[in-house]
């Protein structure tokens, strides 16, 4: 394989052992493979010039935008999941204390009066598989928990839906520590108990009280509902991007639509960024389309897309697919970058048909292509992201692998 241009350095500071990952707003809902808040704090003050405007492309649940507010910069943050939009949404909003304090009591106050007793208080959207997913009562309950949420008029209904989407996919049957759709042991289910109301009152009395212990933010952050492989509108500029992108396509690799399925069915048309015309699985990068003349110049792709070819065509293809995908997004990105601009690829090297990708090397390839001068790679060792231990990248059942315990900040900027 062809030796590797881009240097590497690593960062122990940048590892974080001991440091809780989901802290503060973060705790309103998890989200897979998040960035650490901590490391974009350090990327943040290391790279951020007074009057910047941070963007993430691949926002997820907003970890970026929040932290970009907290130290005083606007952020734009574009992602293709509407349960990860509506969870940045919250967790970059501003709330009057009073407001929030009075709406959270009159929700709590309606369920346990109406929503425990009342048969007819009850909205149940269409739901996968529902009754392989959920018990009955627990679908009842959640129900009842929508109804009021559907049809009482509350200024901060989006707080109350990310909590509530919090709680839909704790209470179903699915494996609370996989990202992917795996039913919990029958066994399990035997045990398991219906603990929709007490979860949800618990969890919104401990979110109120950490969302109203936040500083007002002197900054503002755009979240939208947008595909980094279309072009960018030309009145989105920037200074940094602090982004960590997929790894590979998401039927492969960390699967964000599954993961967020029981929230997003539950949410239906009442999330704002509600949109039937995405389908994640389909349309995220690694959608089959034209592959780019330009991608087959990258020989260090090329070269690992061959010898995975040896092994698994239908897997070499996905792996093309991905990357043209992610090139194009890529070219989008860096050409809404302002001059003396910087870029922050924090990526991992994901295994394939036992090859590793190196998907550093092939990000700064890319940037480099686009006129951008390379800053470093960074490498920091993975203590506590919110990601299994082991996952099925061949999706064949009983075949585990360990997941990648290293990621690699591809650094580079704007001459």
């Amino acid at each position: 394989m062809s030796e590797y241009l881009y240097p590497r350095s690593e960062h122990k500071e940048y590892s974080f052992r001991a440091q809780r990952l989901l802290r503060g707003r973060h705790k309103i809902h998890p989200y897979p493979a998040m960035l650490h808040p901590l490391l974009v704090d350090s990327l943040i003050d290391q790279y951020a010039s007074p009057k910047d405007v941070i963007f993430d492309p691949f926002c997820g649940s907003g970890v970026t935008l929040l932290q970009s507010q907290i130290k005083g910069f606007e952020s734009v943050g574009f992602d293709i999941n509407p349960m990860a939009l509506l969870i940045a949404r919250v967790k970059t909003g501003s709330y009057q204390k009073a407001q929030l304090l009075k709406e959270s009591e009159d929700l709590k106050e309606f369920l346990s009066s109406h929503g425990l007793l009342d048969r007819e208080v009850m909205d149940i959207p269409q739901i996968t598989n529902k009754d392989y997913w959920y018990c009955q009562s627990v679908l009842h309950d959640l129900g009842k928990i929508r109804w009021a949420l559907k049809h009482r008029f509350y200024e901060y209904r989006d707080f109350f839906l990310t909590v509530f989407a919090f709680v839909c996919r704790d209470q179903s049957l699915t494996k609370n520590s996989e990202f992917k759709r795996y039913r919990m042991k029958e066994e399990k289910i035997v045990r398991s108990t219906n603990n929709v109301f007490p979860r949800f009152f618990s969890h919104l009395e401990d979110m109120v009280d950490v969302f109203l212990d936040t500083k007002p933010f002197q900054a503002q952050s755009q979240v939208r509902l947008a595909y980094s492989d279309h072009r960018i509108p030309p009145s989105i500029t920037y200074d940094l991007v602090i982004t960590s992108p997929p790894y590979g396509d998401s039927r492969t690799t960390v699967a964000y639509g599954q993961y967020t399925s029981f929230g997003n069915e539950w949410t239906s048309c009442l999330n704002p960024y509600y949109d039937q015309s995405y389908k994640m699985n389909k349309e995220g990068l690694g959608q089959k389309s034209k592959i780019s003349e330009e991608l087959r110049e990258y020989a260090l792709l090329m070269e690992i897309v061959e010898k995975i070819k040896e092994v698994d065509v239908k897997r070499a293809d996905e792996v093309l697919y991905f990357f043209n995908g992610y090139y194009k997004a890529l070219r989008n990105i860096c050409q809404n970058l302002n001059e003396k601009g910087r870029v922050c690829f924090v990526v991992g090297n994901r295994t394939v048909a036992g090859f590793q990708i190196p998907m550093d090397q092939i990000t700064a390839s890319f940037l480099n292509s686009m006129d951008l001068d390379f800053q470093e790679i960074f490498v920091r060792t993975i203590h506590n992201k919110v990601m299994p231990s082991k996952n099925s990248p061949s999706n064949q059942p009983g075949v585990k692998s360990k997941t990648m315990s290293h990621e690699y900040g591809v650094v580079f900027t704007k001459a």
